[in-house]
């Protein structure tokens, strides 16, 4: 996925809503922390997971 992000392949929308990571534009590559915690509130915040 990080080589089609720098490919220009995928947008960074399509990184975010299809594989849901955060990408350093810097370096293209997956920040860990911030895609965890990105996740983490899609739990709380999105739709999909309302109760």
């Amino acid at each position: 996925m990080e080589d089609k992000f720098g490919k220009g392949e995928l947008d960074s929308l399509d990184v975010i809503r299809q594989y849901g990571v955060i990408i350093d534009y810097a370096t293209n590559k997956v920040l860990p922390e911030s895609t965890k915690q990105f996740r983490e509130s899609m739990k709380t915040c999105s739709l999909a997971y309302w109760k």
